[in-house]
């Protein structure tokens, strides 16, 4: 099986120690999140799977890392222009590339 065709792994990300994530076509459905016979309700959020829409899930920032970044500018005493901007957004989807390699390691 090539690395694009690997199904994407189930994982913490609503908040549980343990995997409480799943993609289903493209979007984060919640495992907790589910009638007694085990059928998903869909919570409306539309996250993209950060393994099959990596580009989407990291634009839609769910961890707010780029703000994070540029607070941390701010914080120095620094203006935010429209390049440090930038750079945050760099900052940010080098963040979420690592933290998506390290989750696929430890889940799958």
């Amino acid at each position: 099986m090539s690395e694009n065709k690997k199904p994407c792994p189930q994982f913490p990300y609503w908040g549980a120690s343990y995997p409480d994530a799943c993609c289903v076509g493209g979007i984060l459905q919640d495992l907790d999140y589910c009638d007694e016979n085990g059928n998903l309700y869909d919570k409306g959020e539309g996250v993209p799977c950060p393994f099959c829409r990596t580009e989407e899930f990291i634009e839609y920032d769910p961890f707010s890392w780029v703000d994070h970044f540029c607070e941390d500018m701010e914080e120095n005493g620094d203006t935010i222009t429209d390049s440090m901007e930038q750079l945050a957004k760099q900052k940010a989807r080098q963040a979420y590339l690592d933290w998506i390699e390290k989750v696929r390691e430890v889940y799958g």
